[in-house]
């Protein structure tokens, strides 16, 4: 909650601050209210490559907010490619992607 309440220069949006915790719910705390987000559960033996995993959970969470996506829809894109790269070498992704 403290992240959240720090100064910030535009005063038009609150501030959303995402923590990601690896296999632990991603916490999101958005003006003054926090909510858990479970991740996808993986096998650890399914882990590859952890290398990029934020990376691509920013570039998921951004995909869907340019849209103009809802919170939650931004945290679900994030998870998605997150948990999809940490399935594979190095931060590529598949030829063909199946997120809807």
């Amino acid at each position: 909650m403290k992240a959240a309440a720090l100064p910030k220069e535009n005063k038009k949006r609150g501030r959303l601050v995402v923590f990601t915790h690896g296999a632990d719910p991603t916490i999101v705390v958005q003006d003054g209210a926090v909510k858990e987000y479970p991740v996808l559960p993986l096998a650890k033996d399914q882990i590859v490559d952890t290398n990029g995993a934020g990376d691509a959970f920013v570039g998921g969470f951004l995909s869907q907010l340019i849209q103009g996506k809802s919170l939650d829809e931004c945290i679900r894109g994030a998870n998605y490619v997150a948990h999809l790269i940490i399935q594979r070498h190095g931060c590529t992704f598949p030829d063909n992607c199946d997120f809807q």
